[in-house]
């Protein structure tokens, strides 16, 4: 009987039963962790653009079709991040205070203009900052404060803008995770506001990144520090198309089962492969990151970026939100099994993530594996720095959670969950 190995190394079985009793192995569906928004549709509207070559047009499509007249288009949140540190050329030694549950690339960004990355932790319950402790951390050298909006959900920015301008701090919101559509966006609060369109967000447009920027000024200076950076190649955009062709395959139960299980057989796992392939500029040292950083994007990127924004469809996403908001319904009551809802106060919530903290997350994902659920780890963030934030990431699961989800799909998630917690604390 095919087996796999579990995130301890123990062999499970991912044939289902029923058909294996019949006589014919046939492996059982496992639902991946995370499921893109993006269909055949759109993968082959993105190779369609692959032809389109007047970049300086397609960059203008791009930022008219964005409300407000504040944006810049990019290649990544990344890149608009390292052109804004550029642009503000402030002096070595300069202090930014930054959200501890993070892109680790961009505590690397801040450190190689020669700044300080300085971490404000995070309360459990609203993913934010507590406006107390920013204040404590502000001093002398202290210029800008990044603010990311984590796992699809928003921040209230109120309190924290409050203490940010009376101490006339730059104030960064980072969006690249909560994305819906432009509709659903409410006004940029802080000074610049990043959005990601990568191959794993919502809206994706298999790269690019928007910044509103709200001086004027300063926008131009991003535009001038970007205009001396070379152009993504055409290749590079092409080699994103079809990776996407073979992700819309994966992103089904059944197949995504076959790919587990060649993985395994092959000594590796999914989500080590899918990590590698999902992951946007590798990982390189500082400097290989930002010369692959410094670019410009291509006229395919630009063109496909001002598609999607021109044809954005919002029912997804709230079918996605209703399936969240139902999975952290059935499992409101299990704080005192162990369980801990990340970001559940929050106000507004996509769930484009819908993250748990427990306190043996290996055996956590074992169990839900054993169901036919592949749930991730911390993966795509990393604990900067922060008491609760470190307790956060090393007991952190990523719970699958998205519409091709039916109910009781959902619904046999969340016994799972119930009943490895309920398990744990009768043990202990």
């Amino acid at each position: 009987m095919p087996t796999s190995q579990n995130f301890s190394g123990q062999a499970i079985s991912v044939v289902d039963p029923v058909t294996a009793r019949a006589g014919w192995p046939r492996l059982a569906p496992i639902y991946p962790a995370l499921r893109l928004d993006l269909t055949t549709a759109h993968v082959v509207a993105a190779a369609a653009r692959l032809v389109a070559y007047k970049t300086t047009l397609c960059r203008e499509d791009v930022e008219k079709s964005w409300e407000g007249g504040e944006a810049v288009a990019f290649l990544s949140v990344r890149s608009a991040f390292t052109a804004l540190l550029e642009a503000l050329d402030w002096p070595a030694g300069s202090e930014i205070l930054i959200t501890g549950i993070n892109i680790v690339d961009m505590a690397r960004i801040i450190q190689s203009f020669g700044h300080i990355a300085v971490p404000i932790d995070l309360m459990s319950s609203t993913l934010a900052p507590d406006p107390a402790e920013i204040q404590t951390r502000i001093g002398p050298a202290t210029r800008g404060l990044v603010v990311a909006h984590l796992f699809g959900g928003h921040i209230d920015m109120a309190p924290i803008l409050d203490v940010a301008r009376r101490h006339h701090l730059l104030v960064v919101e980072d969006s690249a995770q909560a994305y819906t559509t432009q509709r659903a966006s409410e006004a940029r609060q802080g000074d610049v506001r990043f959005f990601s369109f990568g191959l794993l967000k919502t809206g994706t447009a298999l790269g690019g990144a928007i910044a509103e920027v709200g001086d004027p000024g300063l926008r131009q200076l991003m535009r001038n520090v970007q205009s001396r950076w070379p152009m993504q190649s055409r290749s590079c955009y092409a080699a994103k198309v079809a990776k996407a062709f073979m992700f819309l395959v994966l992103q089904r139960p059944r197949e995504y089962a076959v790919f587990f299980s060649v993985c395994a057989a092959a000594g590796s796992s999914a989500t080590a492969v899918l990590r590698r392939l999902t992951r946007g500029f590798g990982n390189h040292d500082v400097f290989a990151l930002l010369r692959a950083l410094r670019q410009q994007p291509c006229a395919p990127l630009l063109a496909m970026l001002a598609w999607r924004l021109s044809n954005e469809d919002g029912q997804r996403v709230a079918r996605r939100k209703a399936t969240g908001e139902r999975i952290m319904a059935s499992m409101a009551g299990l704080s005192e099994a162990g369980l801990t809802l990340l970001g559940n106060s929050q106000a507004r919530h996509s769930h484009w993530l819908l993250p748990v903290c427990v306190s043996d997350p290996v055996a956590l994902r074992n169990d839900l594996m054993l169901a036919g659920f592949d749930a991730h780890g911390a993966s795509n963030v990393d604990a900067i720095g922060g008491s609760r934030v470190t307790a956060m990431i090393r007991g952190l699961v990523f719970l699958p959670c998205y519409p091709e989800m039916n109910e009781a799909a959902s619904d046999q998630l969340c016994g799972v969950v119930r009943a490895h917690c309920l398990s744990r604390s009768q043990i202990g």
